[in-house]
């Protein structure tokens, strides 16, 4: 396996050509590719089960005494919002939610192992960051104003996302740069130059390693599909709701001098968020500014 794991290896270093399937090998292969720590994965498996009390929910996440603070000084934040300063875990898991504990504990150590990490020279990681936080609020926002889905489940699903790619960015650098040179060369967007130049694209690494994290089967779906809607996917309304996030960032932040383009919005997305795309120049603004608040929190020191 080791002979067969450095000969890939050098493969990737001199550009050879690689197959999905080899991209896969070499990705479960990786020593140093970051794993959700054990108290996140600890959580999710407890709320697998329907019978674990917030008090087992709240001694699980105080073994992490790291992870203690930044939870509070969440839950505490703007981007709650509760009236009452919040002091200890218990509190905070009855007034979050199960689901929302989890999803914070996820986002956070996400954020906190991959920026650790150097990237290709091409990847700005904070600017990666900052986009994946911006999806995640949008489709926050979406999720509350539609009631299509839980609000938290939806900021998780539109924080991670793109999470493909900053793998690619990682582990598979010449691939990343090959496929970063053609999108600047031939005026595409980073997924249709994937499409025309690699085998494999960062929806479907970042799908496989959201399995590996034994991540909720929708959230795996929203990843591996958020470019192209899949109706049969496990959860489909955080996948329309992060698909829509997505473009509508894209279309508003980082092209803003050009208008809006949601042209691209798949139909049944589209009409299920008539009444909020009729409106995004509107309510986007005030979101502009949850999302920077956003940024301020989860890539504090990043």
């Amino acid at each position: 396996m080791k002979n067969w794991y450095e000969s890939l290896k050098r493969s990737v270093e001199r550009g050879l050509p690689m197959n999905s399937h080899e991209i896969l090998k070499k990705l479960d292969q990786i020593e140093d590719l970051p794993t959700l720590p054990a108290i996140a994965m600890e959580v999710n498996e407890m709320l697998r089960d329907y019978n674990t009390s917030v008090k087992a929910l709240s001694q699980t996440i105080q073994k992490d005494q790291a992870l203690v603070p930044r939870i509070l000084k969440l839950v505490n934040s703007a981007f709650f919002g509760f009236p009452s300063k919040i002091s200890d875990i218990s509190r905070a898991v009855v007034v979050l939610g199960f689901n929302s504990v989890r999803n914070v504990i996820i986002s956070v150590s996400i954020i906190d192992a991959f920026s650790e990490k150097k990237a290709s020279d091409d990847f700005d990681i904070k600017a990666f960051w900052s986009h994946s936080v911006a999806v995640a609020m949008t489709s926050k926002y979406l999720a509350g104003d539609t009631r299509l889905l839980a609000p938290e489940d939806a900021f998780t699903g539109g924080l991670l996302h793109d999470i493909g790619k900053v793998v690619l960015a990682l582990y598979f650098q010449k691939l990343f740069g090959k496929v970063w040179a053609s999108a600047r060369e031939n005026k595409l967007s980073f997924y249709d130059a994937e499409n025309r130049e690699i085998p494999m694209t960062h929806v479907q690494i970042g799908a496989h390693l959201a399995k590996k994290w034994q991540l909720p089967q929708g959230l795996v779906d929203t990843i591996q599909y958020h470019h192209k809607v899949n109706r049969n996917a496990n959860d489909p309304d955080m996948l329309m709701v992060v698909h829509v996030a997505d473009i509508i960032v894209n279309s508003l932040v980082t092209d803003s001098e050009s208008g809006p383009d949601l042209s691209t919005i798949y139909p049944d997305a589209a009409n299920l968020m008539n009444s909020q795309l009729e409106t995004v120049s509107d309510w986007f603004p005030e979101v502009s500014e949850e999302i920077q608040s956003a940024c301020e929190f989860f890539l504090e020191n990043k």
